[in-house]
């Protein structure tokens, strides 16, 4: 079942990625402007489920910009939209700080302690088992960031607290793991 799903919505979010930004980008920034204050001044990023990068040109067009940005994503669409826009947008001078890789979120090739802060913006409710995602989040980093949808909390009928009550957007809760 696991690898069904995963493969089910890499397939989606490959289908989906040349029109994402135009798509979502609005809702995306609501999210970021919602955390940019835990946000501001992080050194290192890990974006899970970083899609076509638009953290890093939010934080970028705000001169926030990490010293080092780890995008994973599981969508090599998503990753191919996101290198282009490394080599062709106003991305192209931070371009040096980026790795891209292609990942799940509940198995992160990365090593432990390697970034000063994880973020996931609305992917802890695409896994299969969010509690490895959140795992691999404390382990890759010293603090995380994880945003839900309010709608999937309503569906579950419960609501999931993946950590501390940051606040939320019109269609997100947020929450801070320490």
């Amino acid at each position: 079942m696991e690898a069904a799903k995963k493969k089910y919505m890499r397939e989606r979010y490959n289908a989906t990625a040349t029109g994402y930004d135009e798509l979502y980008r609005e809702e995306q920034y609501e999210k970021y402007g919602a955390t940019i204050s835990y946000l501001a001044g992080v050194d290192r990023i890990c974006d899970i489920g970083c899609g076509t990068l638009l953290l890093l040109e939010y934080l970028e067009g705000k001169g926030l910009a990490p010293a080092y940005y780890v995008g994973v994503d599981l969508s090599p669409g998503m990753l191919r939209v996101a290198s282009s826009k490394l080599r062709d947008s106003r991305l192209r001078g931070v371009a040096h700080l980026v790795d891209l890789v292609e990942a799940d979120a509940e198995h992160l090739p990365l090593r432990a302690g390697s970034c000063t802060m994880a973020v996931s913006y609305t992917v802890i409710d695409l896994v299969e088992r969010p509690e490895a995602m959140l795992a691999e989040m404390r382990r890759v980093a010293g603090r995380a960031l994880v945003t839900s949808l309010k709608k999937a909390h309503r569906l579950r009928g419960r609501v999931v607290r993946p950590g501390r009550y940051f606040g939320e957007t019109s269609k997100d809760y947020i929450f801070l793991i320490d």
